[in-house]
């Protein structure tokens, strides 16, 4: 809250220090060979390490809902979900394979793949300090205008007036937090109500999964689309 209230891209950079801050603590507890009982610095080194590296997973949720519709807000954090479970599978994957290929030892492998993937992961997050404003802003602009446009044919439903008089009650409309007081049934065609969502993130199922699945392949072309771009701007300087 105080990142953001300070400014939105200091959010990502908090994220990003606080992740590359967290390996510190985690390479430490795995380094320490002579930690045979739970004394109090490996549970130092624990403790620390688990607060610092929950920080950056509790904010980036808020980041996807503020940057995305609502009605793909569902499909988005499935999709996070998704990677995040593919990554706990991932990682015990690479560690196996640095083991049987170079002949590593689980501690090292531990260290290098905390400290080059928790890099990478914060470089990442530092560079959406750059994107996170412009979403959101983007995404604050296209909510207000279906809002403003919603309220608008509410109330022409409702108001059989002059096109000024019908102006007014629409700006008092829009005004007022008792909307319904006006309109009764704060509906679109009696049935759904404008403000309320089905929450996908909380119930799984095969329309969620197509939802995400589509999103998924649209930001692996969009991120493809951007790596050409990259490499057409530098072979033609």
């Amino acid at each position: 809250q105080l990142a953001i209230g300070a400014d939105r891209k200091f959010l990502p950079i908090f994220m990003a220090v606080s992740t590359f801050f967290g390996i510190g603590p985690f390479v430490a507890l795995l380094g320490g060979h002579s930690y045979n009982r739970a004394g109090w610095l490996p549970c130092l080194y624990s403790f620390s390490g688990g607060c610092i590296a929950s920080l950056p997973s509790v904010n980036i949720r808020p980041c996807i809902i503020n940057c995305n519709p609502p009605e793909i807000r569902g499909a988005a954090l499935t999709t996070a979900n998704l990677i995040i479970n593919l990554a706990r599978g991932a990682g015990p994957s690479c560690l196996t394979s640095m083991i049987s290929i170079w002949g590593v030892s689980r501690v090292d492998g531990f260290n290098i793949l905390v400290t080059v993937f928790w890099t990478i992961t914060a470089i990442q997050l530092a560079l959406l300090s750059k994107t996170l404003p412009v979403d959101q802003d983007r995404m604050e602009k296209e909510l207000a205008s279906y809002a403003i446009s919603a309220i608008t044919n509410i109330g022409n439903d409702y108001c059989s007036l002059s096109h000024d008089d019908c102006n007014a009650v629409q700006n008092e409309l829009f005004s007022r937090s008792d909307i319904g007081s006006y309109c009764g049934d704060t509906t679109v065609d009696g049935d759904i109500s404008l403000f309320s969502i089905e929450n996908q993130s909380l119930s799984f199922d095969a329309t969620a999964a197509k939802q995400s699945l589509r999103f998924m392949s649209g930001a692996l072309r969009e991120i493809r689309g951007g790596l050409l771009s990259n490499q057409s701007n530098e072979r033609n300087l």
